[in-house]
């Protein structure tokens, strides 16, 4: 299985406040974006989808360790902008992610991979609590 990460930031992120989009902001000393892109380092192919404006810090901040994409109007439109760059790639897994969840580990992304490698078509991790 040869895996592709998107990690979708193109958002303005506004609701969070602050001076800058909440992807970008500092959580232990790493910009929110950063953690996350991190967690799905060991895949082979890392896209993350900025805003436009975003291209040249997203420069700074990850150099040529991931394939950077402009977003679109819409999450949609920033996926498939995402999804075009993958084609003829050999990729057989993407795995889509948004940059302003930096919480996610690599036991949870390798247990959605679990999945569609039991021939799941499509996988979502979930939290339940039972108690």
């Amino acid at each position: 299985m040869k895996v592709a990460a998107i990690i979708v930031a193109a958002g303005r992120g506004t609701r969070a406040g602050g001076d800058r989009p909440k992807q970008w902001q500092s959580l232990a000393g790493q910009s929110v974006l950063s953690r996350a892109v991190a967690a799905f380092g060991f895949c082979d192919r890392v896209v993350v989808v900025l805003h436009p404006d975003d291209m040249g810090r997203g420069l700074q901040e990850f150099g040529g360790g991931v394939t950077l994409v402009a977003g679109g109007e819409t999450r949609a439109d920033s996926v498939r902008n995402a999804l075009e760059t993958l084609d003829g790639k050999g990729i057989s897994t993407v795995l889509i992610h948004d940059g302003a969840r930096p919480l996610v580990d690599r036991a949870l992304i390798e247990r959605v991979l679990g999945a569609l490698a039991d021939g799941a078509d499509a996988a979502a991790p979930a939290h339940l609590d039972l108690g």
